[in-house]
């Protein structure tokens, strides 16, 4: 089984052209990867990627090796499906989730309604808040976060997807007041803040020295999601949202995303869990389930 997650490991590499990029798939640090690579090298006693500091690149043993291994768990992954198909026909039971309300619709209520399709058993229990949660205490199976980064050595964290944090405005704001090209400018415009933010009454924005807090004169703090969207819809100013909380608005034209220049940090969207050794299957399955509509949301798909 440990060999399997080493050849999985060098998969991922392989197919993603980096190490860094395969440890952020896979949830891991990079010095895992390299050390599951390493391993299966010195098992084989070949050199399956030639690495520097900036460059790597497949060799032809690793090019062969790497086919293998992918026909190995892609047959795996079928055995797996094959033996599991009728437990997963019968899933039942109720999974207890907590969320920043600002990713519940249609997010996590599109991904909830789509996996009772398949699983017409499994019950779900949403809870809609911006803070911490206390598993013991609410008796939560998984909570989804949004951070920059994100490490609590007493859970188990799982990275779902990625997404950007971006300025929004409505349409006729921008059509009234301009659109701001840089930080200076944005002194001219309304700006709101999102009171339940963890960077608290700042933007996160990106120089050249590194991350930075922008303060505003906030014309507006507001603490609950829902109502920030809604100001930002009726014209109240410019805010800033990850891109996953605002591409249905865009989409429907009653929000437009300002491109300037400037710069503010990716933003992950993880779940996580209490470190249990059992997980109920349904959770497990629901995760998985979370995970790929999450991508495809964040691809626009």
């Amino acid at each position: 089984m440990d060999k399997l997650k080493k050849m999985a490991a060098f998969v991922r590499v392989v197919e993603l052209g980096s190490f860094v990029a395969a440890a952020d798939d896979l949830n891991v640090s990079p010095a895992i990867v390299g050390r599951h690579v390493a391993d299966l090298e010195a098992m084989l006693d070949l050199r399956l990627i030639n690495r520097t500091t900036r460059s790597m690149e497949v060799t032809e043993a690793g090019q062969r090796y790497y086919h293998g291994c992918k026909t190995m768990l892609e047959q795996m992954e079928a055995l797996e499906q094959d033996v599991s198909s009728e437990e997963d026909a019968r899933l039942s039971g109720v999974v207890r989730i907590a969320a920043p309300e600002g990713i519940g619709a249609p997010i996590l209520l599109d991904a909830t309604a789509s996996f009772q399709v398949k699983h017409p058993g499994v019950l779900f229990d949403l809870v809609f808040d911006n803070d911490q949660t206390d598993f013991v205490s609410s008796g939560v199976d998984l909570a989804i976060r949004l951070a920059i980064s994100l490490e609590d050595s007493s859970l188990i964290v799982r990275k779902l997807t990625e997404t950007r944090l971006a300025l929004f405005a409505a349409p006729t704001y921008l059509a009234s007041n301009g659109t701001p090209k840089t930080v200076a400018d944005l002194e001219r415009h309304k700006c709101l803040a999102f009171g339940g933010s963890r960077f608290g009454d700042s933007w996160p924005l990106m120089t050249d020295k590194g991350l930075r807090k922008l303060r505003q004169p906030w014309k507006m703090v507001v603490n609950q999601t829902h109502i920030y969207r809604e100001a930002l819809v009726k014209g109240l100013g410019i805010g800033l949202l990850p891109e996953i909380m605002a591409q249905d608005l865009v989409a429907s034209r009653k929000l437009q995303r300002i491109k300037w220049h400037g710069a503010f940090p990716d933003v992950g969207v993880f779940a996580v869990y209490p470190n249990r050794t059992f997980q109920p299957r349904r959770v497990g399955m629901f995760l998985a389930h979370l995970r790929l509509h999450m991508r495809r949301q964040a691809d626009g798909l």
